[in-house]
């Protein structure tokens, strides 16, 4: 329901770098963005550009800050193996078509 409330403020960006992140803190980030990645990569509520973009960052081979294959890592995962079992059961459950 819409109110005539106004949004809370956006903290100033200078936020982010002055907090003192966890290594703990961290790995958390890199499930998160993992997990809701992959599973827009997958819902059929998601807009086709949404899981596009879901499969370009997960098929990416690049090792930029919380890429695929950082998120990976950062969760003790092999990030190839992930992302062909992900793929697979993917097709197998009839997510998505086939990959070649």
């Amino acid at each position: 329901m819409l109110t005539n409330e106004r949004a809370p403020p956006v903290a100033p960006a200078d936020w982010l770098l002055d907090t003192a992140w966890t290594d703990q803190d961290l790995v958390a980030l890199c499930e998160t963005i993992l997990l809701e990645t992959m599973a827009a990569a997958v819902d059929g509520r998601s807009c086709q550009r949404t899981r596009a973009e879901a499969w370009e960052w997960i098929d990416s081979d690049g090792e930029n800050a919380f890429g695929f294959r950082i998120c990976a890592k950062a969760l003790g995962a092999d990030p190839d193996e992930l992302r062909a079992m992900f793929r697979e059961q993917a097709t197998r459950l009839g997510l998505i078509a086939s990959h070649n």
